[in-house]
């Protein structure tokens, strides 16, 4: 009985120090608390931008994201244009193009590709709200792109996805 007491009262101290070591390493609010917003508004698209697909943005596990998201083509390759885009916020929440239409689970986000959003926190964050474009890496090609995921890599939690369609004319 001792030396499970004794055992368990270890592992408790363990994961009280192994906590407090992270609060003061990572600090408490970088720890906890969300990336903060920006808003903005990157007005209407450049005419001549051919739109390849589009979809509309569904919240996950809890987490809101809303907008459309349309695929785009120009001279320079291809882009995101997120419109009237929302998402909850939190701690190392990316954006990932995926073969998968839907995906929410952590193969179908590594199976894609992340995408570093110009201007967001920590050097690509998903922390830009409202409507900008997003340029992609030159190795994309629009046949692997079926679905656009946001995806909380310190959590391995689905914050939601675009499921991508064939655009009309």
């Amino acid at each position: 009985m001792t030396d499970r007491r004794t055992l368990l009262v270890g592992a408790g101290t363990f994961a009280v120090v192994a906590v407090l070591t992270a609060l003061v390493v990572v600090g408490p609010s970088d720890f906890f608390l969300p990336e903060r917003s920006t808003q903005v508004d990157e007005g209407p698209d450049v005419e001549g931008d051919e739109v390849l697909k589009r979809g509309t943005f569904e919240g996950t596990a809890g987490h809101d994201v809303e907008g459309t998201v349309r695929l785009l083509r120009d001279d320079d390759g291809l882009a995101l244009r997120f419109e009237n885009y929302s998402q909850t916020q939190g701690p190392d929440v990316f954006v990932y193009v995926t073969p998968s239409a839907t995906p929410d689970t952590r193969a179908e986000i590594r199976a894609g590709t992340k995408v570093l959003v110009d201007g967001g926190a920590d050097g690509g964050e998903s922390t830009k709200e409202g409507t900008f474009t997003q340029r992609l890496p030159a190795d994309v090609e629009p046949g692997d792109v079926s679905g656009v995921g946001i995806w909380c890599e310190r959590f391995a939690t689905p914050f939601g996805y675009a499921e991508l369609t064939a655009a009309t004319a």
